[in-house]
Formats: C-alpha cells, sequence, structure tokens
C-alpha cells in the first residue's frame, strides 16, 4: 500500500560528530540514506529531501528541498517540508535513522486523525525528528522561527501532539533499535551489528 502522505528526509546536520556527512555513513553496501530511501519510496506517495547543500543531493531522483528560514535546525528543517510537501501528513525522518520501522510509520500516520503531530516518547525523550506532522501545525513552525524558538521538542509538546509511548509501539520491534541515531563511529558500529542480525 502506498499513502497519500509525503516521507521527508531531513539533512542538514554538520556531522560533527561522524567527521563526514552521516547520511553517508555506510552499512553493507548501502548508506544509510539510501537505506531510508528505499523504504520511503515504496511506501509513500511523495519523497523529498530537505538541506541546505542540494548538490550533494543531486543524483537520488528525488526532489531537494532548501530552509525557507536557512540554517535554524531542524525546526527550519520540518518547516521547509511542510511548506513544500504536496501531500499531507508529512513523516519527517532524520537521515541518520536507518532502522525505523515502516508499519510503524504507518501507526503514526494513521493515528493523526485532528492532531497536529504523532510523536514518540521514549525514555522521558521526544523523538521529533521521527514524527508525522499535519500541514496544520505550519504556521506554528513559521512562528517559531520568526521569534527564534528553536528548541524542537518543546514546539512539539506545546502542540496538539499525540505522544505514543514504548509500551504501544512494543509491537513493533526494539525502539532503541528503531530509533537508532547513526551519528558518530560507535552508533555507526553498533548499527552494522544490528543490520548483520537482521541480515539487511
Amino acid at each position: 500500500m502506498v499513502y497519500k502522505a509525503c516521507g521527508a528526509i531531513l539533512a542538514g546536520g554538520k556531522s560533527s560528530r561522524m567527521k563526514f556527512n552521516k547520511a553517508f555513513a555506510k552499512i553493507n553496501d548501502k548508506t544509510v540514506l539510501e537505506i531510508i530511501i528505499d523504504k520511503f519510496t515504496s511506501f509513500f506517495a511523495e519523497t523529498v529531501i530537505i538541506s541546505n547543500q542540494p548538490e550533494l543531493f543531486r543524483n537520488f531522483g528525488l526532489k531537494v528541498f532548501e530552509d525557507v528560514y536557512p540554517y535554524l535546525g531542524p525546526v527550519a528543517g520540518i518547516h521547509a517540508a511542510l511548506y513544500y510537501a504536496r501531500f499531507d501528513p508529512v513523516f519527517i525522518l532524520s537521515c541518520d535513522i536507518p532502522f525505523i520501522n515502516m508499519d510503524m510509520v504507518a501507526y503514526m500516520i494513521e493515528r493523526i486523525d485532528d492532531h497536529q503531530a504523532v510523536a514518540i516518547e521514549m525514555d522521558s525523550y521526544i523523538h521529533a525528528t521521527a514524527a508525522a506532522y499535519s500541514k496544520r501545525c505550519l504556521p506554528v513552525f513559521q512562528d517559531c522561527l520568526e521569534n527564534d524558538k528553536l528548541k524542537l521538542t518543546r514546539i512539539v509538546q506545546e502542540m496538539d501532539t499525540l505522544i505514543l509511548r514504548e509500551d504501544e509501539l512494543r509491537q513493533f520491534g526494539n525502539l532503541s533499535e528503531l530509533l537508532l541515531n547513526v551519528n558518530d563511529p560507535v552508533t555507526l558500529k553498533l548499527a552494522q551489528e544490528i543490520a548483520g542480525r537482521l541480515r539487511l
């Protein structure tokens, strides 16, 4: 089933801990970005990349959009995704989360209803860059950007967000693996071990 929704990959981070662009970290013979693209393009009616370095992503056959409000972090990235997406809702995913479970993504999208967003809370932390957003919250992000309110988790907490907790999502697998951020050499090594076990 293809969902009439947009999958937006945020690829705007500086990757300072990885020492190279984390989107291109390799797990087996694929980059993290390629793993995500493969999942998204077979699932969403539209897949886009959000980056202020569009030249790095021209060869993937996807539309690449830059921030409307450049260099203001993930809040600007999510705003750009909501602004440019042709479909609603928009599932946002950071470019360093290769093990996202698409059945869980479907579950999140289907729960959005009249909420502005659906996000996961694990270990008292809200994962706002692996979350579903309605275009209805675009004005919220614009207002935050124009008023220098750039703490993403606080924005998500203050919106009408359906928060899903670990117990509810255990059916989809180990959340600490599904939401693993491959953003340094240690987590890259862990990701390669997980991929070997999952035979990815």
